[in-house]
């Protein structure tokens, strides 16, 4: 479609019937409407101020919740069925502790969908990232804090082996 994470947050929409998520690090918020309609209340959690007031303000819909945090110091008493994370976990400095918190706030069967940069591709790297990790990488890291952990393409469709140069890879790690 427009890009792979639009298509990766529709892909998602059919996972999340019922299920109440945590999105972390959403940016505009053009992902969350992709899925929120089917989910059971959404709460979106972003560290740039300006980027929740944008979309307190130009999407105040009911069902989510858009919030000022870091998921490394999150604090709520509330557990989630899922949470996504498109295209951030490679910005966090303290990625262990972004994804033990995860990990915490997650009901027994819950699931992590979360989208990274494959560093097998060919492309060049993102100055911006902290880190960039293969998809044998991405799963090793993910498998320290979830029980089982599988890696897909964008669509969600076709599971991908640890040399797949597909990318953005999409896990799913279970709780």
């Amino acid at each position: 479609m427009l890009t792979p994470q639009l298509d990766i947050y529709m892909h998602l929409a059919n996972r999340l019937i019922e299920k109440r998520v945590l999105e972390v690090g959403f940016g505009t918020g053009v992902g969350v409407l992709q899925y929120a309609s089917k989910a059971n209340g959404v709460t979106a959690i972003e560290i740039d101020p300006a980027a929740v007031e944008f979309a307190q303000k130009v999407f105040p819909i009911k069902g989510i919740e858009w919030e000022h945090g870091d998921i490394t110091d999150y604090k709520t008493q509330k557990q989630f069925r899922a949470v996504i994370m498109v295209e951030v976990l490679e910005h966090i400095p303290d990625w262990e502790v972004a994804l033990q918190k995860v990990h915490d706030l997650l009901f027994p069967g819950g699931h992590l969908y979360l989208s990274h940069r494959n560093a097998n591709a060919d492309l060049r790297k993102n100055d911006l990232h902290e880190r960039e990790w293969t998809a044998t990488e991405v799963k090793e890291k993910l498998g320290r804090f979830f029980g089982k952990v599988w890696l897909y393409d964008y669509a969600l469709m076709d599971e991908q082996t640890a040399d797949t140069r597909v990318t953005p890879i999409v896990a799913v790690a279970e709780k």
